[in-house]
């Protein structure tokens, strides 16, 4: 897992069926000192996020499964929750 921000939604309009109707958004990881990291990838909305909300992103076909509830899910990236704050001791 990793937190990114998500830059923006991405639009589709010819894509598998199993996207119809599934909110797919751009992300961007976010280094542990909170400066923006150089990986982008497409993400399954998971928690109905938005441009600008930091995010936990999941990164293996278990989770997205688990997400959408599904066996054999074609995608592989998820956001899995909204990141509010991280505290570090």
């Amino acid at each position: 897992m990793f937190i990114a921000e998500v830059l923006a939604p991405v639009v589709a309009t010819e894509k598998l069926a199993f996207f119809a109707g599934r909110k797919l958004l751009l992300v961007r990881e976010v280094l542990e000192d909170g400066t923006a990291g150089d990986r982008t990838m497409v993400a399954l909305d998971g928690v109905q996020a938005g441009a600008g909300d930091r995010v936990l992103v999941a990164r293996n076909g278990g989770a997205v499964d688990d997400v959408v509830g599904l066996k054999d899910c074609p995608a592989n990236v998820v956001i899995i929750g909204h990141v509010d704050r991280v505290e570090r001791q």
